[in-house]
């Protein structure tokens, strides 16, 4: 799939992001996708490609920090801002139709985003990880249809704490992958994150992805 870097200077950080445009040239649905703790776009670069594939424009980008969710969290929001106030962008996406999805870590910092900004008509946690119940509470703020996947619980995922910030999502869904390891939900991952937290199989990342794919389609009909 083509992309483009974007180099993008917000208050909450400097970073670049890779662009995925799908094929057709009409406004499409934008989703903005984060990665997880100590990660970079290069681990979700699978993910922007088959959210272009799918017809959506996907924009991944570095996250400013390592741990500091609340502030991926705002940057997150001020990338979205940022690209509907910009004259040259909001052309090229239908700004009634942009969705969250993130991955651990960048999970419960898009979510963060979603409910100190609502704007987005979806968000997707792929296996999220909570932080000190951040998620959990901001959870009950979240209007937006959404979509929890969970992996096994496991050390990688904080033991499936995800199941909290599912429970209080008010139009929330949690589906559980089974047998699925955390890093099935990243792509791609690294032979280094395997050998922490399991074996990747395609099995189950295809498992993650339809379900992605079947929740967008129904996001954004």
């Amino acid at each position: 799939m083509p992309h483009e870097v974007l180099q993008v200077r917000l208050p909450s950080g400097a970073v670049e992001a890779d662009v995925y445009w799908p094929a057709a040239q009409a406004a499409a649905p934008l989703v903005i996708v984060a990665h997880g703790f100590s990660r970079s776009r290069r681990n979700m670069a699978g993910w922007g490609q088959q959210l272009a594939a799918e017809g959506i424009v996907a924009v991944v980008p570095d996250l400013p920090t390592w741990s500091d969710h609340a502030r991926n969290g705002r940057f997150l929001t001020e990338l979205r801002e940022f690209l509907q106030n910009d004259a040259a962008w909001r052309q090229r996406f239908d700004p009634e139709r942009i969705g969250l999805l993130g991955f651990s870590a960048g999970g419960l910092s898009s979510l963060l985003s979603m409910a100190e900004s609502p704007g987005p008509v979806v968000w997707i946690g792929l296996d999220p990880v909570d932080r000190d119940d951040l998620g959990a509470r901001a959870a009950a703020r979240v209007q937006a249809e959404a979509l929890v996947l969970t992996a096994e619980p496991s050390s990688c995922n904080a033991d499936g704490n995800a199941r909290a910030i599912a429970a209080a999502l008010p139009r929330g869904r949690l589906v559980h992958i089974a047998g699925a390891v955390h890093v099935d939900a990243e792509w791609p991952t690294t032979w280094l994150a395997e050998m922490v937290c399991g074996r990747s199989t395609a099995e189950k990342r295809t498992a993650f992805r339809q379900q992605v794919t079947q929740a967008l389609k129904q996001a954004f009909r």
